[in-house]
């Protein structure tokens, strides 16, 4: 599913909308009397921010009436800025022509938008348009181009796109197959909580692919896939723990994360938890049981952090925004005071919680979030 811009990228159109007027702003002022140049300078910022206000606001009038269903309107408000070079405006309209929200469906309009936007840094388009080239819809299938494409995204950041660049090289797929490549890719989408990417890193040190060979790595990588509920990364954690395989041997984790995997759907598990459960005595069972009910509350939180959890869209309140900071203080990442103010040092300092933690990083503070440190 494609998204718009503006529910849960950043506006990288704005920071380049400034970087382009500072640059102008800088040529118009080299050739002036040295004393015109301060109020040269100080009636362009009046103008740029003037600028920049009327774009912002129109792209938030143009979200606000998609969100109502207002298409046209919201075709109307993001139109003017697309083609003035706005990337985040050029994206949505992409998507509405895709779609055919509030205009005819139409490839080839939605895959010019696309195109404007990619090439001017959007990423979500980047990776759109290697869906567009890798799959041959709407232009000819060119996985040159798709790699292209997907490497922009990736390199910005793109989790989707890492992840696909993994398994292509991966597996071979329009690609010469690479281990090393795949591993490079995967890593980058499984550094940013991707649970298919951390699961496909963690076999590669498991089985020695790609220059690595390395359980106690690959248990790492297993439980942190493990975690956001992958019932095959449950399984081999499962399998780990009954062969002391980068781990301590222990038939209770064994049997608990064999059985969370089965829950999960997992065959193999079902079949072969009963293994480390006949090596269990009563009172170990029953501790398995126990450990086993921690685990399936701990997966459950985090898969709620990384899904489009709609309490999310909330504003936190400030009693949440302070608990938070005390817990980062805590943990040495954010020095301030807890004063339950949401600014970027905080934002920061949780970003880097949930890098730690191997979660995406939102930044965003939330009860689950709190919870799940609890848990850890």
């Amino acid at each position: 599913m494609i998204l718009l811009h503006g529910f849960n990228i950043g506006r990288l159109s704005i920071r380049r909308r400034t970087g382009a007027m500072h640059r102008y702003d800088h040529a118009m002022t080299r050739s002036c009397p040295v004393s015109l140049k301060l109020f040269a300078c100080m009636a362009l910022l009046v103008v740029i921010s003037t600028r920049l206000a009327i774009a912002a606001s129109s792209f938030e009038q143009g979200l606000a009436a998609y969100e109502l269903g207002d298409f046209s309107a919201a075709h109307k408000a993001w139109q003017p800025l697309a083609k003035t070079g706005d990337a985040a405006a050029q994206h949505n309209l992409a998507v509405m022509y895709d779609h055919g929200q509030g205009v005819g469906e139409d490839d080839a309009t939605a895959l010019h938008w696309y195109r404007r936007a990619a090439e001017n840094g959007h990423a979500a388009s980047q990776y759109t348009l290697g869906l567009l080239f890798s799959k041959d819809h709407g232009v000819e299938r060119d996985m040159r181009q798709a790699l292209v494409w997907y490497k922009e995204a990736a390199n910005q950041g793109h989790v989707e796109s890492a992840y696909i660049l993994g398994v292509l090289h991966d597996f071979g797929k329009g690609v010469r197959r690479d281990d090393v490549e795949a591993v490079k890719w995967y890593r980058k989408a499984a550094e940013r909580g991707d649970a298919r990417a951390q699961y496909n890193l963690a076999l590669m040190y498991d089985f020695g692919q790609g220059g690595l060979d390395d359980s106690d790595s690959a248990v790492q990588w297993y439980r942190l896939s493990a975690a956001q509920g992958n019932a095959k990364a449950q399984y081999m954690l499962g399998v780990a723990y009954l062969q002391g395989d980068g781990v301590v041997p222990d038939n209770q984790a064994a049997y608990a994360w064999m059985t969370l995997a089965a829950a999960n759907g997992h065959v193999r598990a079902r079949q072969f938890r009963a293994h480390p459960w006949n090596k269990l005595s009563k009172a170990e069972r029953a501790k398995a049981h126990e450990l086993q009910a921690r685990l399936r509350e701990r997966v459950r939180l985090r898969r709620l952090l990384v899904s489009e959890h709609p309490d999310r869209m909330m504003l936190p309140t400030v009693e949440l925004v302070m608990d938070m900071q005390r817990v980062l203080a805590q943990r040495g990442l954010l020095d301030s005071k807890a004063d339950g103010v949401l600014g970027p040092e905080t934002r920061t300092a949780i970003r880097a919680l949930q890098l730690k933690m191997r979660l995406p990083q939102t930044g965003e503070p939330s009860t689950e979030l709190l919870l799940l440190i609890d848990n850890n």
